[in-house]
C-alpha cells in the first residue's frame, strides 16, 4: 500500500532524474539571420543602413572602374547603368566592357557616346564630328566606322587604312580625259604601271560574254568625270557622261598556270567622250613594259608573244595590234563612234562578290537603274546549261553585231544583210539565209573575207564550233 511518506520519496526520485536528465542536453544555438544585398552591389544591406547608402541602388555606392564584387545575375544591378553610359551594366556584362567605367564609342570615332550626346553629335555617326586631316583617334577595328566614308571620296575608311591613306582627306585622282602622248599621263593607273592597279576613280568591270581576242586575257576599266554619273538606258549600252574613259589593256600570261609568273602587255586601247563624241587613241606598251605611247600612224603593228600553255607547252601568237582604221570600223555607226561591250545585259553578273549594276550605282555612278531582276541577262557564251541558240545568239551579238547590224561598218549595205544583235527576233537575223556563207567565213583565214574582218589572227575554235553547230541545228 502506497503510503503518503513513499510517495514523497517516489517524487523525490523522479525530480533527481529528469534534473539528471535535463543536465546531459546542450542548449540550443540561435538560426543566424541571413545578410542580405538587395541590390546586388556586393554591399550587405546591413553595412548599407550602417553607412547611409541606398539599399536598392545598384549604384550606391560609386565604385571604381576595377570592381568586381556585384552580381551580375541580381535584376536591380543587371537593370542599372553605373556608369551613365546608356548601357544597362548586364548588357555591359554580356559585352565585355566595364559596368563601372563609360567607355562606349559606339561609332567607333574616338569619342565616348556619352560625349556625343553631350556635344548634340551622332553617336552612331562615324562622321560626326568632322574631323581635320591626319586624325587618329579612331577605331578602326570597329565595323561601323570602318563602313564609313568620312572623306566622301568613294573609299571606305577600312579601305583607306589598307591603302595606307588618309580616311579623312578626299585625295582622289580623277583620270585625265585627253589623248596624252603617254599612258601614265592619263592617271587611270596608280603606281607603277605594269601592275595595272587602277586609281580609285578608275573602276575595273567585266563582261558576261567578251569579245574574242585571240585568246589575249583583258581588263577593261570605266573613269567618270567628278561628280558624274552614267544613266541605264535600257538594256542596251549605258548612257555615258562627257569626259568619261572607257579603257581595255590586252595581255598574255608568260604561264597561263602560273600567273605570278608574270604577263606581256601589249596595247591599251582608250576610248573617250567628248562634247557629246567619242574619240578613241591605241597606246603600245614597250618591252620593259614601264609605259605606253600613243601610236600615232595608222600601220599595223605586229608583237610576237611566246608563253606557256595550261599543258605546259611552249606557244607562240604573232598578235596585231590594230590600226585606227579598224577601230573606227567596228566601233562606227552610221557615222558615229560608240563603246561595244557596256550594255547593260551583258554588266548584269557578280563581279568581285556584288552585282557589277549595283556596285555603280551604290557608288553613285548610275543612275535609273531599276531592280536587278528586271535586267536581261546576256547568256554566256559557254555556258553548258544554257540552249545552244542563246549561247550562239550572245557569242554573235558581242564578236559580230558590232558591224552585223543596221548602220554597222559605217552604214555598209553588205553587212547589214546579217543582223545579229542578240534581241533580233531570229525571222530578222537573215541567218537561215546565210548559213552557207556564215561557216564558210569563220573558217577562212583569207584577209577581207574570213570573219571576224578585223581583230584577230587566229581562230577562235571553241567559238567557231559553237557557231558550226547551232547554224547546222537550224
Amino acid at each position: 500500500m502506497l503510503t503518503t511518506t513513499n510517495f514523497k520519496v517516489l517524487l523525490l526520485f523522479v525530480f533527481i532524474g529528469l534534473l539528471s536528465c535535463s543536465s546531459d542536453s546542450p542548449t540550443p544555438t540561435p538560426t543566424p539571420t541571413p545578410e542580405i544585398d538587395t541590390d546586388g552591389d556586393g554591399i550587405f544591406d546591413s553595412k548599407e543602413t550602417t553607412d547611409g547608402t541606398d539599399i536598392n541602388n545598384a549604384c550606391d555606392p560609386i565604385q571604381t572602374s576595377g570592381y568586381t564584387d556585384f552580381n551580375s545575375s541580381n535584376a536591380i544591378w543587371a537593370a542599372a547603368d553605373c556608369d551613365s553610359d546608356g548601357i544597362a551594366n548586364g548588357e555591359e556584362v554580356t559585352n565585355g566592357s566595364n559596368p563601372y567605367l563609360d567607355d562606349l564609342d559606339t561609332d567607333g570615332d574616338g569619342l565616348l557616346d556619352s560625349q556625343e550626346t553631350l556635344d548634340g553629335t551622332d553617336k552612331s555617326n562615324p562622321c560626326d564630328p568632322i574631323h581635320s586631316a591626319n586624325y587618329d583617334g579612331y577605331n578602326s577595328s570597329n565595323v561601323s566606322w570602318s563602313a564609313a566614308d568620312c572623306d566622301g571620296d568613294g573609299v571606305t575608311n577600312g579601305d583607306e587604312i589598307t591603302n595606307a591613306t588618309d580616311p579623312y582627306v578626299d585625295d582622289r585622282v580623277f583620270a585625265v580625259a585627253e589623248l596624252l602622248p603617254n599612258l601614265s599621263e592619263l592617271k587611270i593607273f596608280d603606281g607603277p604601271l605594269s601592275d595595272l592597279k587602277f586609281n580609285t576613280t578608275s573602276h575595273e568591270y567585266e563582261l558576261i560574254t567578251p569579245l574574242y581576242t585571240d585568246y589575249a586575257y583583258k581588263l577593261r576599266s570605266i573613269s567618270l568625270p567628278e561628280n558624274a554619273m552614267m544613266t541605264f538606258n535600257g538594256e542596251g549600252l549605258l548612257e555615258f557622261p562627257d569626259n568619261t574613259i572607257i579603257t581595255k589593256t590586252f595581255y598574255y600570261l608568260n604561264d597561263v598556270r602560273d600567273e605570278t609568273l608574270g604577263k606581256k602587255i601589249i596595247e591599251t586601247r582608250v576610248l573617250i567622250k567628248k562634247n557629246g563624241d567619242w574619240i578613241m587613241g591605241g597606246y603600245h606598251w614597250n618591252d620593259a613594259q614601264t609605259e605606253a605611247v600613243l601610236e600615232a600612224s595608222d600601220n599595223v603593228k605586229v608583237v610576237v608573244v611566246d608563253y606557256k600553255d595550261s599543258e605546259g607547252e611552249w606557244e607562240s601568237i604573232a598578235y596585231e595590234v590594230p590600226n585606227m582604221t579598224a577601230c573606227i570600223q567596228c566601233h562606227n555607226n552610221n557615222g558615229t563612234s560608240l563603246p561595244i561591250g557596256p550594255k547593260a545585259r551583258n554588266m548584269n553578273l557578280v563581279f568581285n562578290g556584288k552585282n557589277q549594276l549595283k556596285y555603280f550605282e551604290d557608288k553613285n555612278m548610275l543612275s535609273g537603274l531599276p531592280d536587278i531582276s528586271q535586267i536581261a541577262v546576256l547568256p554566256e557564251w559557254d555556258d553548258a546549261t544554257e540552249t545552244i541558240e542563246n549561247k550562239a545568239r550572245a557569242y554573235m551579238e558581242v564578236n559580230c553585231a558590232h558591224c552585223h547590224q543596221p548602220g554597222g561598218f559605217n552604214g555598209n549595205p553588205v553587212v547589214e544583210t546579217l543582223d545579229l544583235r542578240f534581241e533580233t527576233p531570229f525571222s530578222n537575223t537573215n541567218i537561215a539565209d546565210k548559213k552557207v556563207d556564215i561557216i564558210q567565213r569563220i573558217n577562212s583565214g583569207f584577209p577581207n573575207y574570213a570573219m571576224p574582218y578585223t581583230g584577230t589572227t587566229l581562230k577562235h575554235v571553241e567559238g567557231v564550233s559553237l557557231i558550226e553547230d547551232y547554224i547546222n541545228s537550224l
